[in-house]
């Protein structure tokens, strides 16, 4: 006969169980508190593996490249990628700043193994115009040269590098550059195509109603240049079968100066960056410093303004793009702070907010990173940031979980060793409605917002300063 519990004896068991479960999952730390080296262009890469073994015998386009092909996937290209390439089956192998060589390395260890497509349109270099044109062609030419090494079935559309809104000195670079990138259409499998000067205006200027940062295509329009401008060559060779035994073609600078160019290289922009602090901590003084994500990592490009607010209090912004509170938090526990003595650290972090990251782990992590703070400079001051507003109206999800993450955040102030403040002043209208001047980040991108961030917050810095330098 099966035993049956009283109601009390269960509901006993029950708050027994829940309380047991509760207690099991506080001893748990929180993934936003444990340090952790980001390595997102690995993952990004091992997400492209994955992508191109699950989808191989599908795939007859692949896109590759660095953040201006990327857009087709990621940006204003999308729509006409959904309707005139995914159909066709493309897939997008492309990483925002890869140089050439870094594509090289993603193509030589996993993402184009699976593959057999019937054509690759390749469109990199952008991101090593700092070397010579020289250089830049012949690091081009690696990626081709291993292409149709590994898959010589298949065609490759070398695309010329768009134009940008270079400094003087680059004047006339893109235009050497693809003079020797055209030396590698062969007429047979390979095919050079420079349609640049499309986004041009009659002056021969940019068009910066199409690329609006100056670098990058950023409408759609921009995107159906581009398709208009390659689709002949992609209904020829859908139905044109390839040449056989058509060998790689020649460097078209014999070898260039540098050969490290067209070496592949595995990136990792945050352990770069990690590495470049450590010896800044080692050589410049550091009274004030800054820590966070994408959001703090933006100073960086209102230097001016920076200067002018903050060189007097001997600045450093140690913020990484994309670094969450766990990716901090390794920054610290890894030497960037053992070799200074900053009175004021100022931290601000959006990146966990923005997935789905409950917002309690994310205070947790920045709790984290005020007590790892504390424990390595007694002595300094941490002041937290409020997360800015995120969301058109109060209402909206996002808004709603940020509000309850500065809450939190507010709570761990005691205003003696950490502070708290809400720099969101002039981000919002009176009814809570998102203001015309957008909240300090990258996209969109407003030296505006962070003039506003500076005056909201340049009275606490003051204070804090000043406060710690009289002890």
């Amino acid at each position: 006969m099966k035993r049956v519990l009283p109601p009390t004896t269960f509901g006993l068991l029950l708050l027994s169980l829940i309380a047991a479960f509760r207690l099991n999952a506080a001893d748990s730390p929180s993934p936003s508190t444990i340090p952790t080296l980001q390595d997102d262009w690995g993952n990004v890469h091992n997400q492209f593996v994955a992508d191109a073994k699950a989808r191989a015998d599908k795939i007859n386009i692949v896109f590759a490249g660095d953040s201006i092909s990327a857009r087709w996937t990621l940006g204003a290209g999308r729509d006409i990628w959904a309707k005139r390439y995914a159909p066709l089956g493309a897939i997008n192998l492309s990483i925002s700043a890869d140089d050439a060589q870094d594509l090289l390395w993603r193509l030589e260890n996993g993402e184009l193994a699976p593959l057999h497509p019937k054509m690759l349109i390749l469109l990199i270099g952008a991101n090593n115009l700092t070397q010579s044109p020289e250089a830049v062609a012949y690091a081009v030419w690696a990626n081709v040269a291993y292409i149709r090494k590994t898959l010589p079935d298949t065609r490759v559309l070398v695309q010329g590098i768009f134009e940008r809104e270079n400094p003087p000195s680059d004047a006339g670079r893109n235009a050497k550059v693809n003079a020797l990138l055209a030396h590698l259409d062969d007429g047979k499998m390979v095919k050079f195509l420079d349609f640049s000067s499309k986004f041009l205006k009659p002056d021969g200027t940019l068009d910066r109603t199409v690329f609006t940062d100056g670098c990058h295509p950023e409408k759609p329009a921009g995107f159906q240049i581009w398709a208009d401008s390659i689709q002949p060559v992609i209904d020829q060779w859908m139905t044109e079968p390839p040449v056989a035994n058509v060998p790689p073609p020649p460097s078209p600078v014999g070898e260039a100066k540098d050969l490290a160019w067209g070496t592949p290289f595995k990136r990792n922009d945050f352990l770069f960056r990690h590495n470049r602090y450590l010896i800044f901590a080692s050589k410049f003084p550091c009274n004030l410093l800054f820590l966070g994500g994408t959001t703090m990592d933006c100073w960086g490009r209102v230097e001016d303004l920076t200067k002018k607010e903050y060189r007097q209090y001997h600045f450093l912004n140690f913020a990484i793009h994309a670094a969450r509170t766990e990716n901090v938090l390794w920054q610290l526990t890894n030497g960037e702070i053992d070799h200074l003595q900053p009175k004021v650290v100022v931290v601000q972090e959006q990146e966990n907010l923005d997935d789905k990251t409950p917002w309690q782990d994310v205070a947790a992590g920045m709790k984290a990173i005020a007590d790892t703070i504390h424990q390595k400079l007694p002595d300094t001051k941490v002041l937290l940031i409020a997360a800015f507003p995120k969301g058109a109206h109060p209402t909206d999800p996002l808004r709603v979980k940020i509000a309850s993450y500065n809450d939190a955040l507010s709570k761990l102030a005691d205003d003696k060793t950490t502070f708290y403040l809400d720099a969101s002043k002039g981000f919002l209208d009176a009814n809570g409605a998102a203001a015309s001047v957008p909240i300090p980040g990258p996209m969109p991108y407003d030296p505006a917002s962070f003039q506003i961030w500076a005056d909201n917050q340049r009275a606490k810095i003051a204070e804090l300063m000043g406060a710690t330098s009289q002890k």
